[in-house]
């Protein structure tokens, strides 16, 4: 575990002289500014940089875990390879992202896998990017980019592209979704396609 400061990158240039300068000393200035334009002004992630704050974590764990639990009941448990952790802001982001949603019983009834996410402290609400794939234990399987968890309103939320394979056989594609958890009550929002997979594997329109 480490602990680090938010660091703050000072402008890069200050105004060479005060009050008057002799004429070489501003003609020195002048070519300098042009050399350095030369080489950076076409630049536009150099021009970002300048007086850029760059904030580092408060922490950094591997091997991170979070669990919700409602009056003693776990409804979800995350594990991250790695997070970094950010108290002024209350968040947490996190790479290689697990997540295991559970039942009253306790029995887990999904899994969320992505690249990375963040989870935003104050609310348990999250964020998971890249690669994003959702299986249930029905057998049900949503795939996106990207996508919200409302932890208030158990409510998943995208707005890419998805992908949703049930029962292996039958697939269901469009933009933007709402649904909850297990995957057994969703909307589609638009450019709704249906498909059935056949025996090679290959999607075919369904009528």
């Amino acid at each position: 575990m480490k602990t680090s400061r938010t660091t703050r990158l000072l402008p890069l240039l200050a105004p060479c002289f005060r009050g008057r300068a002799p004429l070489v000393l501003l003609a020195a200035c002048a070519i300098a500014c042009i050399g350095l334009c030369g080489h950076g002004c076409g630049s536009d992630s150099d021009t970002r940089t300048v007086g850029a704050v760059v904030e580092a974590p408060d922490q950094q764990v591997g091997d991170f875990s979070l669990t919700e639990s409602v009056q003693g009941t776990k409804k979800w448990t995350l594990w991250a390879q790695w997070a970094a952790i950010y108290n002024e802001k209350a968040q947490v982001r996190a790479r290689n992202v697990r997540i295991d949603f559970f039942e009253e019983s306790g029995k887990k009834f999904s899994e969320l896998k992505a690249d990375s996410g963040i989870i935003y402290q104050r609310t348990n609400d999250m964020e998971a990017m890249g690669d994003v794939v959702v299986r249930t234990e029905e057998g049900i399987t949503l795939e996106t980019q990207s996508l919200k968890w409302l932890n208030a309103s158990q409510k998943i939320l995208s707005d890419d592209f998805v992908k949703i394979t049930r029962a292996r056989d039958v697939v269901l594609t469009g933009v933007g979704l709402v649904s909850d958890a297990s995957l057994n009550e969703f909307e589609i929002k638009s450019q709704v396609q249906a498909f059935v997979v056949d025996e090679e594997g290959k999607l075919i329109p369904k009528d």
